[in-house]
């Protein structure tokens, strides 16, 4: 069994609400050659941003931290240009995959000014990678068990028969999971992770925590 990270993050209606504004790829600009998704796990995350516990009480799974330019030889363009300020609805809106603001307004300033896209058009971009990926239901956030990180990426991979193991890195916090990584094309199709973005966790068991 699997579920669409849509229900994971609560992303339908963000994406239907975005939908007739969809951006046109081919605006973005050159000068990065692919995207990484960042997924971080819920439980993990919300322990290192107390200040929107209360947001992050209602989650359950992923949440997403950000999309980063990247370059296939390593690295990624960052701060590309004044950010300027975000207007509420579209952190509102950003909010659906992004529960700390003070986040969003950092993946915009360093991440989405590199993208060619306007800060709406970045955002609603974040929300179509995610929607695309379903969440094995190994990762419904009911209760705490453990899982290797090739284990983790098996089961990425079981359920989205599309997405190859060398479009996923994992990372982790210790002995917990702490984020999965996908390397899409600028389209927003799986593809290699450049030789920098790879797994960064202990072998053994990872914890698959819950939120307390």
């Amino acid at each position: 069994m699997k579920r669409s990270v849509v229900a994971t993050l609560g992303l339908a209606f963000a994406a239907s609400a975005w939908a007739a504004d969809a951006p046109s790829f081919e605006t973005a600009s050159p000068g990065f050659d692919y995207y990484v998704l960042a997924l971080s796990w819920a439980p993990t995350f919300c322990a290192s941003h107390p200040v929107d516990r209360a947001e992050c009480a209602a989650r359950r799974g992923f949440v997403a931290h950000g999309l980063w330019p990247q370059y296939a030889a390593g690295g990624g363009p960052e701060d590309c240009a004044a950010a300027g300020e975000l207007d509420r609805r579209t952190i509102e809106r950003a909010k659906a995959a992004i529960p700390d603001e003070k986040l969003i307004r950092h993946e915009w300033a360093a991440h989405g000014t590199c993208s060619g896209l306007a800060p709406h058009d970045y955002f609603l971009t974040l929300i179509r990678a995610v929607a695309r990926l379903s969440i094995p239901a190994q990762f419904d956030g009911q209760a705490p068990h453990t899982m290797t990180a090739s284990q983790i990426v098996a089961a990425f991979v079981r359920a989205n028969p599309k997405l190859p193991s060398s479009s996923l890195a994992l990372s982790c916090r210790w002995s917990q999971l702490e984020e999965v990584r996908v390397c899409l094309s600028r389209e927003l199709d799986p593809r290699p992770c450049g030789s920098d973005v790879r797994t960064h966790c202990r072998a053994g068991p990872l914890t698959i925590g819950t939120m307390q």
